[in-house]
């Protein structure tokens, strides 16, 4: 049994249901797990594996996500650590900004100690309510299309990934 951390930046609680649910499925790999946000400064030290999760808003991981990966360098080391990132282009259907997304992870990775042993985008919702004026009219400007894309099926097989790999 390892015991993993599975630390995340949330704003509109996306990225927490994500990461609860990559808990809940390394929790039934026999895993002990730990899921909480970033604000709580979870120490790494702590764990034998840490899984990393942030949101993205304008082309950037939320900052709290990489000042909690920048503050815990040491702890992280020599860790295995997968990272996530919960972005709506990924279900945009558009070639460069799907490729764009991609991308988002290296964000964190460039601020671990070493490689992580995995990593992954997934597609969150848009459902204008939630968000706030501004936001609003930045999805509109960007044709963000409405709905929930997360794809729960993408979410446990990375998770069962993670699991072969620890």
């Amino acid at each position: 049994m390892t015991n993993v951390l599975v630390a995340f930046a949330t704003k509109g609680g996306t990225t927490q249901a994500i990461a609860e649910r990559l808990g809940s499925g390394l929790t039934d790999a026999g895993h002990a797990v730990t899921v909480v946000p970033v604000q709580d400064d979870p120490d790494p030290a702590a764990y034998d594996a840490v899984v990393i999760g942030s949101g993205v808003m304008s082309g950037s991981v939320y900052a709290s996500a990489g000042q909690w990966v920048s503050a815990h360098r040491k702890g992280l080391a020599h860790k295995p650590t997968g990272v996530f990132v919960v972005c709506l282009d990924i279900a945009s259907g558009e070639r460069s900004r799907i490729e764009q997304a991609r991308d988002y992870p290296s964000q964190l990775v460039a601020l671990l100690p070493e490689e992580p042993i995995g990593t992954t985008v997934f597609a969150g919702p848009h459902e204008p309510q939630w968000r706030a004026r501004w936001e609003r009219l930045a999805a509109r400007v960007g044709r963000a299309p409405r709905g929930d894309f997360r794809d729960w099926g993408a979410v446990d097989d990375w998770g069962g990934e993670l699991t072969g790999r620890l």
